[in-house]
């Protein structure tokens, strides 16, 4: 699967935003994800190893909730994660 990286995140990836990872769910794709970038799961995950509430996580462009992330996904996928940013 592609997952899409973009904002905050991009630059825990090198600047890299389409990353292909393996994997058989997207949670799968996200523990390959922060396998291969350690500093995104520090700011992605909670020490729990959940995904924090500040990002949005899609599949396909269908926004998933925190309980949906072993949902099948394939190569051919893409997941997107999207980090609210809040501020004045």
């Amino acid at each position: 699967m592609i997952v899409k990286v973009r904002g905050i995140l991009l630059r825990f990836t090198d600047y890299e935003n389409e990353i292909e990872v393996d994997g058989s769910t997207v949670r799968e794709g996200l523990a390959a994800l922060t396998e291969r970038y350690p500093t995104v799961g520090e700011v992605l995950m909670d020490r729990e190893g959940s995904v924090r509430a500040t990002h949005l996580i899609a599949l396909n462009g269908e926004q998933l909730a925190l309980d949906e992330l072993d949902r099948e996904a394939t190569e051919d996928d893409r997941v997107d994660i999207v980090t609210a940013v809040s501020g004045g």
